[in-house]
């Protein structure tokens, strides 16, 4: 001990304060870009999804393909695709001006004098792994991953446990089916395992699994799952979303939507619509738009609350509204046009003392949803 403290000296010379603090920026720089760069991009049929389901704001739109990318360049017939499914303008020219070609994968090492493996585990493109886990594989069907893909990990891996009746019904209700069950099976007969195995088998290299999914692979996997109806898997995903950054507000909303239009769950919605109002996002709600004054024309579209405005776009992408929450005037139930489908309107200032009135009705055309907007869209003080 005598000797360490002679050998430091009583100081630090100003010179390696400098160095040491340029060498901490200089990390903090290239994790910060590579987190920017690990941004998987948007594949066309991932962001027509999003703009298909209508559940965020177009502000929020814009701001995922500035921060993501897409893979894809903008051409005409893409262009109507995307206007088709309801695109406003901002977003075509976010896509436009957003493309990341995608990176091109090195090409591998292999050396013509060496022999082929002559045991190749089937199938290919399956990485090397320990046995699979009952949760592994339930956590893998969960988010979205393909049955017959499943199977080929099981195939090339094995698992570490035997099927029992509730362990095969907890596989099929994430969405397994027979074939799975089958060859889970059939590894579990190939090595058994005991409680007593050691906790350090002959191999004591274990290779990592598959990366876990990140958060714009859980949202657009939500988004995937609430337009085909499975709002228990999308509201799954979106909660492991949340809980792996709290601070977005994406998931937050599109959970909101999920607990509103798929469970039910209207208390749940609005504990999370609040949640992506606070982080800066939009809490989406689908509604009628009355066009005439007694709802005898009107459009579909989506309602967006957020702290600063709330907005409406309609499905096709043509009809909007925007509000600064400054400007509104009022916000109550109606008490005549529109009360059989739970009717609101937002009185707005337009122009020194003149006020524009909006009418809107719930999809869902129920009182209790047409509240929770009221409540969320109150004026600001």
């Amino acid at each position: 001990m005598t000797t360490q403290s002679k050998n430091l000296p009583l100081f630090t010379p100003n010179w390696m304060i400098v160095a040491v603090a340029a060498s901490m920026l200089f990390v903090m720089i290239t994790v910060g870009v590579a987190g920017m760069q690990a941004k998987q991009p948007y594949d066309k049929d991932k962001l027509l999804r999003v703009v298909q389901l209508n559940a965020l704001p177009t502000t929020e739109e814009v701001q995922a393909i500035q921060q993501r990318g897409v893979d894809f360049q903008m051409s005409s017939e893409i262009e109507t695709q995307f206007r088709g499914a309801g695109a406003r303008p901002e977003v075509i020219d976010a896509i436009r001006s957003n493309y990341r070609a995608a990176p091109s994968n090195p090409p591998r090492n292999t050396s013509p004098s060496s022999p082929p493996p002559t045991n190749p585990r089937p199938p290919a493109n399956v990485p090397a792994g320990p046995p699979l886990s009952k949760n592994e594989i339930v956590t893998l069907l969960q988010n979205g991953v393909p049955t017959t893909r499943v199977e080929q990990v099981v195939e090339a891996r094995g698992v570490s446990f035997s099927i029992t009746p509730p362990i095969a019904r907890e596989i099929k209700e994430a969405g397994g089916n027979n074939a799975l069950i089958g060859a889970i099976t059939a590894k579990a007969t190939e090595a058994p395992v005991t409680s007593s195995a050691p906790s350090n088998p002959g191999n004591p290299t274990r290779r990592p699994g598959p990366a876990p999914p990140d958060y714009d692979d859980l949202t657009d996997k939500a988004v995937a799952a609430m337009q085909a109806s499975n709002s228990s898997l999308a509201i799954n995903l979106l909660q492991q979303a949340v809980n792996l950054d709290s601070s977005k507000p994406g998931a937050y909303g599109l959970l909101g939507f999920a607990q509103l239009y798929g469970s039910r769950d209207i208390m749940a919605a609005e504990r999370s619509m609040r949640a992506a109002i606070e982080r800066g996002g939009g809490a989406p709600f689908r509604v009628y738009h009355d066009h005439d004054g007694f709802f005898n024309t009107f459009c579909q579209g989506s309602l967006f609350v957020s702290k600063t405005n709330v907005t409406f776009k309609g499905d096709d992408g043509n009809h909007t509204f925007a509000a600064d929450r400054t400007n509104i005037k009022e916000v109550k139930s109606n008490g005549l046009v529109g009360v059989q489908y739970g009717a609101f309107h937002l009185k707005v200032i337009t122009g020194g003392k003149k006020s524009d009135n909006y009418n809107f009705a719930p999809l869902t055309k129920q009182k209790s949803e047409a509240n929770l907007i009221i409540s969320l869209a109150q004026p600001s003080q």
